[in-house]
């Protein structure tokens, strides 16, 4: 990755960061396209879910460095969601991985379902060929939002709690959320009322305020942390090591969390 030269990851020490997760995750692919891998449902899984990562990381990381970091918030929650999944399948191992499995099936079975009601006529008739060749399966043909599970209280939130992310998860999953819907509450992160000019301070170019500083460092650290927890999870479920590499990754977000300035109340 090339260097860092923008805000918020201007410091050497957010770049050298940003360069040792995404070396750690490199690495992990490479030893996954080179290993013989067993593919168990729990492993095929938590592949899934590692690519969406790494990908998806690499786009954080970018906007990062850009100055885009408001919308670089919206991919930290993505990632977080990533993370809790990616856990709660290395703690239930195949049985957990499988109600994933079946909602991958459950899914194309609805995808088809939708088009033969709603596509074009020519779509239309191939999509209901299939659907008239699908068996009927009662598991599979049930729909329901999370495929962890199927009852309504039991959304991110409940599986946040289940991986020991309780707390952090109310305030940080709910701050990055804003920026999912744009929530009234991102009004401060946009639109400044200056006390001491005329006009309007509006943050619409690539870049960070001194306002916003602290909040762009929160999004900086939830992507490093849901980042590094990723890795460690699938590092484990594969069988991969790099337990000396993760524990300095670990070690150097702590210090991390503890030199950056806290959001001003």
């Amino acid at each position: 990755m090339s260097d860092f030269v923008e805000e918020p990851l201007a410091s050497r020490g957010f770049a050298d960061l940003a360069k040792r997760i995404h070396g750690l995750a490199d690495a992990l692919r490479t030893k996954l396209m080179t290993d013989r891998v067993q593919t168990t449902p729990s492993k095929i899984a938590v592949i899934f879910f590692f690519g969406r990562f790494l990908k998806t990381y690499q786009a954080a990381v970018e906007l990062l460095r850009m100055g885009f970091w408001q919308d670089a918030a919206v991919l930290a929650r993505v990632l977080r969601e990533v993370e809790y999944q990616v856990r709660w399948i290395v703690t239930g191992g195949d049985e957990t991985a499988r109600l994933f499995l079946q909602d991958y099936q459950r899914n194309r079975r609805r995808v088809l379902r939708t088009v033969v009601e709603h596509g074009d006529p020519e779509i239309k008739v191939k999509a209901q060929e299939i659907v008239n060749s699908t068996a009927a399966d009662e598991t599979l043909d049930e729909w329901w939002r999370n495929w962890w599970s199927r009852k309504p209280n039991e959304g991110i939130g409940w599986l946040a709690e289940k991986v020991g992310h309780k707390a952090a998860h109310r305030f940080e999953y709910a701050t990055l959320s804003a920026f999912v819907h744009t929530s009234p509450a991102l009004m401060d992160f946009y639109f400044h009322e200056p006390t001491d000019a005329v006009g309007v301070v509006l943050e619409s170019r690539p870049g960070i305020s001194v306002e916003n500083r602290e909040f762009a460092n929160l999004v900086v650290f939830s992507i490093f942390a849901a980042s590094a927890d990723i890795c460690g999870a699938f590092a484990q479920r594969m069988g991969f090591g790099f337990e000396d590499e993760l524990t300095r990754i670990g070690d150097q977000i702590r210090q991390f969390a503890s030199d950056r300035p806290r959001p001003q109340e």
